[in-house]
């Protein structure tokens, strides 16, 4: 086996707390009224939605999906290291091809996944989380699904004190803060740091895998969060202000950030932009959370994405970010559980065949995949990273091929 490229500490810390963020993109376009949208949705052309080419469909997109996640995982074994690690012992990027391994249908059989999660098991701690201090939410949380997958019975005691864990570090009345409080809900990168979208996206999607029942009080706490969080004026409470897209931005703290920037409003303001990668982290975290699917919230996001429909680009942040993109939108699109979703303009998408051609198209001679934009490593130094949510983003496709 082949060792890893050298990666600093830092190198982590501007993945996984900005991986899901991005710049300023383009000021979204006035509605268009000569198309009325669905119930529950404004029609409008702020992105234009992509032309399919040629794409895989039906019987033959499994097996092409099989192919090129062969390849990927074929990567992944190359670059792991002997101490069963990848990226020179890091934690979060080791559960994160772990993960990607186990999805594509892996199992503790297979010596380089048996190696990880012995690697994983090795360095949680007492408190029950898994990994880096500053970036505890992120990497239990993806930890916490590995071992989950990987054998819950087996790990059952490791997996019941990671999710403690997590739950305690969800913030609630036990940080002395009631439910009209912006933070209410959230999940934080620890040490009850302010919460964030992504951070909370991370510790629900495990949540979500570990089988949570859905009366779980930290559901209801997290639809409170997420709320506060989505561009939807009717339903945030004034956290920040935005240009009630439906869309998500990254954090409600402090009057709201969005790493898309802002749009000049009618009034003098500036508009927080929602972007790709949080609207689709916060419609799955909806969708996980139990929300009807008539409710308001879920189907302004859902408009959001109709608006944005493309796997061209991470919508509103171009190039940035694009694998990340891929993942989360595979994740939320299988977890909506319709195959077809119609644009703004009307046009039906089969978005597993055209996500997944997005995605083939990318992939290199070597199985890998990386981004010429290598902004939060997703470039080629580092690219089991997006070579990881490739894979899960090609197993969501091909769920329904």
């Amino acid at each position: 086996m082949r060792r890893t490229m050298s990666l600093a500490a830092a190198a982590l810390a501007a993945w996984m707390g900005l991986a899901a963020t991005g710049c300023a993109g383009e000021p979204a376009e006035a509605p268009r009224a000569a198309e009325p949208a669905p119930a529950g949705e404004a029609a409008d052309t702020e992105t234009p939605a992509q032309a399919g080419g040629e794409q895989a469909s039906g019987a033959d997109l499994a097996p092409k999906c099989d192919a090129a996640i062969q390849r990927g995982v074929e990567f992944l074994f190359r670059e792991q290291a002997d101490d069963g690690s990848w990226a020179q012992g890091n934690v979060g990027i080791t559960a994160l091809c772990a993960q990607a391994l186990l999805e594509a249908g892996r199992t503790t059989q297979d010596d380089p996944v048996r190696r990880a999660v012995q690697f994983l098991l090795a360095r949680q701690a007492d408190d029950g989380s898994i990994g880096d201090v500053d970036l505890v939410t992120y990497t239990t949380s993806i930890a916490l699904a590995v071992l989950h997958k990987a054998d819950r019975e087996a790990y059952a005691p490791q997996i019941e004190k990671a999710k403690a864990y997590l739950v305690q570090h969800q913030w609630d009345q036990g940080e002395s803060i009631d439910q009209k409080h912006p933070w209410y809900g959230g999940a934080g990168y620890g040490k009850h740091e302010r919460p964030d979208l992504s951070n909370t996206a991370f510790f629900l999607e495990a949540m979500h895998q570990a089988g949570i029942p859905k009366d779980d009080p930290l559901w209801a706490r997290a639809q409170i969060f997420l709320s506060r969080t989505q561009d939807r004026s009717e339903s945030n409470e004034g956290t920040f202000v935005g240009t009630d897209s439906g869309g998500f931005i990254y954090s409600p703290h402090g009057g709201g950030e969005s790493k898309a920037g802002t749009v000049d409003l009618p009034d003098g303001r500036k508009g927080l932009k929602a972007y790709a990668s949080m609207t689709y982290a916060g419609f799955k975290s909806f969708v996980y959370a139990g929300l009807a699917r008539d409710d308001p919230r879920v189907q302004t996001a859902l408009g959001w994405i109709r608006r944005h429909w493309t796997f061209e680009e991470n919508p509103e942040l171009g190039q940035e970010g694009l694998y990340y993109y891929y993942m989360t939108a595979a994740r939320a699109l299988a977890a909506w559980g319709e195959d077809e979703i119609r644009d703004a303009r009307r046009q039906p998408h089969h978005w597993r065949a055209e996500l997944a051609d997005a995605v083939f198209r990318r992939q290199q001679a070597d199985g890998s995949w990386f981004n010429e934009n290598d902004r939060w490593f997703e470039g080629r130094p580092i690219a089991v990273v997006p070579t990881s949510y490739a894979i899960i983003a090609l197993v969501q496709c091909k769920a329904g091929g």
